[in-house]
Parts: structure tokens; sequence; C-alpha cells
């Protein structure tokens, strides 16, 4: 089967339904260092979860994203967490560092699909 597009390149995305973004340090300035802030939310998270100290917690943490690949996965499987609670959890930190991009907001508005 040929594909015909138009030539503008808006064609070649109308298929995909769905967009997911990696967000560390991809959408956004590394200086910024929004994943510090996240990285210490989930330090507190194990900390307050399990009543351990933060050295501990971040030592859990750490384990289990070498050995369940993230830190999530490893809560998830080892203890049940709501993964929803722990993002909401610590994906709330300051954003204020990050300036106005009125260019990357009109070019994510454009993709078709959920983003």
């Amino acid at each position: 089967m040929t594909q015909h597009h138009d030539g503008t390149g808006d064609d070649l995305l109308r298929h995909v339904d769905t967009w997911v973004f990696d967000l560390d340090n991809t959408l956004y300035p590394a200086a910024c260092n929004l994943f510090a802030q996240v990285d210490r939310r989930m330090t507190a998270f194990i900390a307050e979860a399990f009543d351990l100290p933060p050295t501990e917690a971040r030592a859990l943490q750490k384990q289990y994203f070498r050995s369940h690949g993230t830190t999530l996965r490893g809560l998830m499987t080892e203890h049940g967490v709501d993964p929803t609670r722990f993002l909401n959890y610590v994906h709330d930190i300051d954003v204020s560092c990050l300036p106005p991009s009125p260019g990357l907001d009109r070019a994510l508005a454009a993709l078709p699909g959920r983003k």
C-alpha cells in the first residue's frame, strides 16, 4: 500500500493518537534542576510512607531504581504503592524557574491525539 502525503508534513503525524514525553530535561532547561526537586520529593515520600530517616529512604529509593528500573516500579512491586499518589506527590515542585515558551506551547497543542 502506498501512502500519499500532502507535502506539509502534517499528515505524517495524523495516525498518532497518544504522545508520551520523557520530561527529564527534555522540554525544559536542565539548568532549572527540576529533576533534583523530584528526586528529593521521592526520598521524602519514601521517608514519610515507611517512617524512615532520610538517609535510609534515599538508599531504598536508589535500590529500587537499580533493581526495578524505576523507583516507582519498586514501590509498586514491593509495597503496592499507588502510582497516582506517588506521582502527584513527587511532581509537586516549584516550576517558577521555567520561562514562558509560547512556541513550545503552540507546537504541543498542534500535535494530534492525547498528550
